[in-house]
């Protein structure tokens, strides 16, 4: 529910019910996760739920309840895992329970004699065995080496796990997704969930490192992959017949993504940014910044201080002349240039200076200073830019003017600050901060 709509319904702020009846698996108030998923894990091993129960002459109808059971565990472990920056506890070569069957509930009886046959198309079971086998997937190319080699999962390189990714989607459309019907509710949800979780899993496998030359974490491909997480985690929250599974995903803030296209939008040129791209940011933000509990992450102001940078870099590009296109270098190139060309393609709207960055590791002292890519913020520095604007104005109104623009230090210094924001903000550079369950 919303803060609005949790007022209207049981007459109390959304932020004390929470407190009162905690239940977020990210709650850093809540109970500890990593604790109660091992004492789950251990006693389902106990009970032999591991053993798929085909082999232990157990009752059709337990058999099948089992591997549901077993299958929410491991989801669960995989999610915690997720969650904390850890492995999963659970090892491949320790259970042999299989997945539960695609069928209905009401071909189950606790008195039948024999397992029905597994469905072609959609069943009640559909939007489960969807996400089971998204989260058994996930293991195989999100995780460390050292955590596949221990599960004998091949060591994939980060093109062969893209691929794996690809492959595996295309299997899922056509088991699962085809059947669906984009007009009944569940049907929605079960498609744009797993397309979100894919779209998420390519991120998590092309992680950025801080060690990369800036010129190669901008690529346009990562870009448009984090463009597509972004439209897909709010096409699920604007579904308004949805509204009851959203509890789901609101969780996930796309904390990579959106500083990711944040980065992007402070440093590309002006032509190599697109509307849709600020309508997007946009909409994120101001979705996340409606929700109370935001503001106590510190990586918030962090979000804050780069929308102020990227606003103040489309002010400053719009308004001052010398950054015409006319006299400027051609500035076209194709998506394959702007996907493995060097940083000078990038930030060829700014001056000799900032393309150095690249060959000086940001020096100022080895840039040639240039007041026209000044672009600090009016507060001198930006970690102090997020209290510098109302982070409540529309893009359209945010942008400074230019007698508000910066106009001390240099734009290698800037850019610098600008990477460190970034990597403070996606876990130093390791890609902790990217969900995609």
């Amino acid at each position: 529910m919303s803060a609005v709509e949790c007022r209207e319904e049981l007459d109390e702020d959304k932020a004390v019910l929470l407190k009162r009846y905690i239940c977020g698996r990210k709650d850093e108030n809540g109970p500890d996760v990593c604790t109660l998923i091992g004492l789950a894990i251990g006693t389902a091993m106990k009970m032999g739920l591991h053993c798929d129960g085909a082999g232990l002459s157990l009752s059709p109808f337990e058999v099948e309840m089992r591997r549901r059971l077993w299958w929410q565990i491991c989801i669960l472990d995989v999610r915690t895992a997720e969650d904390h920056g850890s492995e999963p506890t659970i090892l491949e070569s320790t259970f042999n329970t299989e997945f539960p069957l695609n069928i209905n509930d009401t071909c189950l009886q606790p008195d039948m004699s024999e397992l029905p046959q597994c469905q072609l198309g959609k069943t009640e079971m559909t939007f489960t065995l969807v996400r089971f086998e998204g989260s058994h997937f996930a293991r195989r190319v999100t995780f460390s080496d050292k955590f596949c080699r221990a599960n004998s999962y091949p060591i994939l390189s980060e093109t062969q796990k893209c691929e794996a990714i690809k492959q595996f989607k295309d299997r899922i459309e056509k088991q699962y997704l085809v059947y669906c019907d984009k007009e009944v509710p569940l049907d929605f949800i079960t498609a744009a969930s797993i397309r979100l979780i894919l779209a998420k899993l390519k991120l998590a496998v092309c992680r950025l490192r801080r060690d990369q030359a800036p010129g190669m974490l901008l690529q346009a491909t990562y870009q448009r992959n984090c463009e597509e997480v972004l439209q897909h985690a709010q096409m699920l929250r604007n579904y308004e017949k949805g509204k009851i599974w959203l509890w789901l995903f609101q969780t996930y803030v796309e904390w990579d993504s959106l500083a990711y296209l944040l980065l992007h939008l402070c440093i590309a040129p002006l032509e190599a940014q697109s509307d849709a791209t600020w309508r997007i940011v946009d909409e994120i933000y101001h979705h996340w910044k409606s929700e109370s509990d935001i503001h106590r992450d510190h990586r918030w102001r962090l979000i804050e201080e780069l929308r102020f940078q990227a606003l103040t870099a489309r002010g400053r590009r719009q308004t001052i002349p010398q950054l015409s296109r006319a006299a400027q270098p051609d500035h076209h190139s194709t998506s394959e240039q702007y996907d493995v060309g060097p940083a000078v393609r990038l930030y060829k709207d700014s001056s000799a200076e900032i393309q150095q960055t690249t060959h000086t590791g940001c020096n100022p002292s080895n840039a040639a200073h240039n007041p026209t890519t000044e672009l600090h913020s009016p507060m001198g520095t930006p970690s102090n830019a997020a209290t510098a604007i109302s982070a409540t104005q529309p893009v359209e109104e945010a942008i400074p003017s230019a007698a508000e623009l910066p106009t001390g230090g240099t734009s290698c210094e800037w850019t610098a600050a600008l990477f460190e924001m970034f990597w403070d903000l996606t876990g130093s550079g390791q890609g902790a901060s990217v969900s995609w369950l």
